[in-house]
Order: structure tokens, then sequence, then C-alpha cells
């Protein structure tokens, strides 16, 4: 609230009146102008409905926040035991947005960062794509050029997709990829392999095969 005169924030209450005494009566303390103003609410706690999301499966909660707060997509938080993070808002009016009043939002979007990152891997074999899912630390780093190995077989990296851009020079975590993409070296090749992620292979849906 600011004076309309001189634009100074503070000022003396003179007279208090209306419903919860919201309606004020004000004198400025810099140029002394009177004039009325509408006190803010204060801030209460607001139930917004969550949707957190795991994989294939998701369930519904509420966490308690602020009117006055604003809340964005990224933001992290702790519901039912868990670390989540916002990737979707809903406001009132049933629009998608970045970030939104937390009393205009409707449904929150978020996703659990308490499992491994769940990620494609797709190698090239000569035209033929060995795709598997994995399961892995979220920290985990790939890097272009690194060599890896799946169930015996080498591979170099030489793309990712991650949740916002492809890319094919520099490195990036796990818990940001969508999708790994490599060339499968010959056997004789010689090039150190760097990790082996027979282990995180949850499913595979094109078999190797013709591999000379």
């Amino acid at each position: 609230m600011v004076c309309p005169v001189c634009g100074e924030d503070e000022y003396e209450i003179l007279k208090a009146n209306g419903k919860n005494n919201r309606q004020l009566l004000v004198k400025c303390d810099e140029c002394g102008h009177i004039y009325h103003v509408t006190a803010p609410e204060e801030a209460h706690e607001v139930k917004v409905r969550v949707i957190i999301s795991e994989f294939e499966r998701s369930w519904k909660t509420t966490i308690d926040l602020y009117s006055d707060e604003y809340l964005e997509v990224g933001t992290l938080l702790y519901l039912d035991g868990k670390d989540v993070e916002v990737t979707s808002i809903e406001n009132n009016e049933g629009n998608r947005c970045y970030e939104c009043p937390v009393i205009d939002i409707k449904t929150i979007w978020a996703k659990s960062l308490d499992t491994p990152a769940r990620i494609g891997l797709s190698i090239d074999n000569h035209g033929t794509v060995l795709s598997h899912k994995i399961e892995i630390e979220r920290e985990f780093t790939f890097a272009i050029d690194d060599v890896g190995e799946v169930n015996g077989l080498k591979f170099r990296i030489y793309a990712f997709k991650t949740l916002e851009r492809n890319m094919r020079t520099g490195f990036a975590y796990a818990k940001v990829i969508k999708r790994v993409y490599g060339r499968l070296l010959p056997r004789n090749d010689k090039s150190k392999v760097k990790y082996d992620l027979s282990e995180y292979v949850i499913k595979t849906t094109i078999k190797e095969k013709d591999y000379n």
C-alpha cells in the first residue's frame, strides 16, 4: 500500500472499520496526505490437492501451503514421507501454468525423487537398434563419448535426449535424461569401459542379434 501522491509506503492508521477492520483511513508519513486503503488479508493455510507420480503408479494427497505464497514448477516439497518435485500446476480456471499464487491453485502434479531415474538406452548396431530400459541412481553422470557396456556388448555414447533438449556434447545427470544414444563397438575394440550398465537393465525391448 503506497501513498497515491508521493509513493511512500509508511503511514499512520487514523481509523479502521469494516469487516475485520480491513477498511483503513491512513495518513502518509512523508507528505501528510490522508487516504483510504484496504488492508491486505492475513496469510492463512490453504489445503491444495497434489497428484504424485512414481513411474506408472500415481496417488492423490494434499498439502497445506500459505495463501500469500507463490509456487512454481521445479519446487521441491516433502509429502507422505517422500521428496517430490513439482512438475505442473493447474490454476482454478483449469489452465496449466509455470507459477501461480497458492490461493489460485487447483491441483499440483509432482514426481517422486525417492526412486531411481528410469531412462531409455538405444544402441545402434549398424541399423538394428538394441533398446533397453534402465533404472539407475538419479545423480549418475553420463557424458558424450563415454564407453559403456551392457551384457558384454560395448558402446560409445554420441547423444542424449533430456527433459529440455537434445545434447551431442557435454554431460548430464540421469535424473534429467530421457534417453541415451550410443553406437555399438566391434568386439575387438580396445576402448576402456567406464561403466557396465547390465545390472541396471529392467527391460530389453529389442534383443541383440546378428552381432559379429
